[in-house]
């Protein structure tokens, strides 16, 4: 079973794009909600779906270099060249630490990533629930310091979702994020990635399909939100958008925005709409 993912930016990634049709479409929302939060946001739900990404990607690394049979064919690494992983084994815990330099090195999605991401977990990856962990060393996703530590942990089993056992990962978020002006938040909540299709293939990486559901707070010095997954984000790894369908409602106060991905059609366009109103049609940016 496949324990990477290839989960990208929750395509909220629609940053610039959504921001600027906000405006165009009839200016500032009513009340504290506005565009500008919910690109925050997306920046935000991107490196946490990117770090993630290579924390699962460590997992499988080790655990196929230390599953029993040499026949057994290791997945391909995501991380880029110039990226270099030491790994020490110690009493029954492995620990992966992964130095992207001060420099700059480009994820495959073009994100400029530094500093370190260490990754730590069990050699007993048989048990179940299987959990593991990362935290960070003055580690930077384009130029946003990233802080703090989270805590996955991975199942097989039947679902709402989806019936035939498959993997469910929990990510229990505990972040920290410092943006280039100055600004900090802190991101606290759940998240639940299910591998609904893919599965059963474990060396092709073209055929994933995932759910994501959950919520989480977003809390900066003078403000905070609520984002919940309203019905499950679909990511599709052979469509270049990567997220086909799925919403998400952002709480603030009274006020609420709601975006909608649309029915399964791999295409980037989606909509917001803030309050109850009209929802207003963008196209999504889905990488860095």
């Amino acid at each position: 079973m496949k324990m990477r993912t290839f989960i990208k930016s929750i395509a909220l990634a629609a940053v610039i794009t959504l921001v600027s049709c906000v405006k165009d479409e009839g200016g500032d929302n009513p009340g504290n909600l506005s565009g500008e939060d919910v690109s925050i946001s997306s920046r935000m739900d991107a490196i946490s779906n990117d770090v993630s990404e290579i924390a699962e990607d460590q997992l499988a690394q080790q655990s196929a270099a230390r599953m029993s049979g040499t026949s057994r064919m290791n997945p391909p690494s995501i991380l880029p060249s110039c990226a270099t992983v030491t790994t020490v084994v110690a009493n029954n815990v492995w620990t992966s630490t992964i130095d992207f330099g001060t420099t700059g090195c480009q994820y495959y999605n073009g994100a400029i990533l530094k500093g370190i991401i260490i990754v730590s977990g069990s050699t007993n990856f048989a048990q179940s629930p299987y959990t593991w962990t990362y935290n960070f060393n003055n580690f930077y996703y384009n130029n946003i310091k990233v802080e703090g530590t989270k805590v996955l942990s991975r199942v097989v089993q039947a679902t709402s979702l989806l019936a035939t056992p498959h993997p469910v990962v929990t990510i229990d978020l505990n972040l920290h994020f410092t943006f280039p002006n100055g600004n900090q938040y802190d991101r606290t909540g759940t998240r639940v990635r299910e591998l609904v299709e893919g599965y059963d293939t474990p060396l092709v990486f073209n055929d994933n399909v995932y759910l994501v559901t959950g919520s989480w707070i977003t809390a900066g010095s003078s403000s905070s939100h609520l984002t919940t997954i309203l019905t499950p984000l679909r990511f599709v790894v052979a469509c270049q958008y990567k997220l086909t369908e799925g919403s998400f409602k952002v709480e603030r106060n009274s006020h609420t925005a709601v975006v909608n991905y649309g029915d399964g059609t791999c295409d980037n366009n989606a909509t917001v709409s803030y309050d109850g109103g009209t929802p207003i049609a963008f196209t999504f940016i889905f990488g860095n």
